[in-house]
């Protein structure tokens, strides 16, 4: 079984999910059953600045399951703004990781 957290996984959910670079600015929609909701948070010091994006995904049917995760995306630079560190990670909140793949999976060919 694919854990949750490989990026292949998150991939799929940012893809079936429609987080294309041209829709940055979208902050709450619905997608394939899902309730999608986006956050950012950034911080700018002397030394370094990060940025957050939190994408919160949530399911809540008798199809879909009920379920809600985060993925996150950091990014980390320095003072001088050069990269430093741009994780992403995801945390199943809420509900069973099989739901997830299992919601993934009924929506790959779509």
């Amino acid at each position: 079984m694919l854990r949750l957290s490989r990026a292949l996984v998150i991939h799929e959910l940012e893809r079936l999910v429609d987080v294309s670079p041209g829709r940055i600015d979208r902050r709450a929609w619905k997608a394939r059953g899902l309730e999608c909701r986006r956050e950012r948070h950034s911080h700018s010091g002397p030394s370094y600045s990060f940025d957050l994006d939190i994408l919160t995904l949530s399911a809540d049917s008798a199809e879909d399951g009920r379920w809600e995760l985060f993925i996150v995306t950091e990014f980390w630079r320095s003072g001088g703004g050069a990269s430093l560190h741009s994780p992403k990670w995801l945390k199943l909140v809420a509900g069973d990781q099989t739901d997830v793949l299992r919601w993934i999976k009924r929506h790959r060919g779509d």
